[in-house]
């Protein structure tokens, strides 16, 4: 899939959840997270994408050094485990204009879900970007981002959502 023009680029963006070290690394199960999170946010600042940060309230100033905010994006402290029940993130995405969004975070069982499950629900177009997503336990992330792993189950965000790598963030957005 790739977008039509250059004004359909700035109707995605990129939601970055919990990069905070601490939950990096203690609720991922993939060390390699990191570097992949790092080039898909790189992709999408590249693109001209909107870049928010939402990470838990007392983490906001904790990011891992790969994965922080740039410049003027904006970081928004949650107090749940989804990116909208506490924050004003769906506001200032319609105010931006924003239809579709990527995910990307720690963990995928915890703030991906709720997040992709909500953006969903309220309208968003949603993809997550598999390999900037771990989780604690490799199984779940599995179950929840590879239809083959289960596929009878509703619960996995494969049915809600379009799975990406890092590789193809640049692609959607050109």
């Amino acid at each position: 899939m790739t977008l039509d023009n250059a004004a359909d680029r700035t109707q995605t963006a990129f939601l970055a959840l919990d990069y905070a070290t601490r939950i990096v690394e203690n609720y991922s199960h993939d060390p390699g997270v990191t570097d992949r999170a790092a080039h898909a946010l790189a992709s999408a600042r590249q693109a001209g994408a909107p870049v928010f940060h939402i990470t838990h309230e007392a983490m906001q100033d904790q990011f891992h050094p790969l994965l922080g905010p740039r410049g003027d994006e904006p970081v928004l402290g949650k107090r749940t485990l989804g990116a909208f029940a506490t924050t004003d993130l769906h506001e200032r995405l319609q105010a931006a204009g924003i239809r579709r969004v990527i995910l990307g975070g720690v963990a995928t069982s915890g703030a991906v879900l709720s997040t992709a499950r909500w953006a969903y629900d309220i309208g968003y177009e949603v993809l997550v970007c598999v390999d900037a997503c771990a989780d604690p336990d490799p199984q779940a992330h599995a179950a929840l981002v590879d239809d083959s792993a289960f596929p009878d189950s509703w619960l996995g965000l494969w049915r809600i959502a379009r799975m990406v790598d890092s590789n193809a963030i640049t692609s959607l957005l050109s």
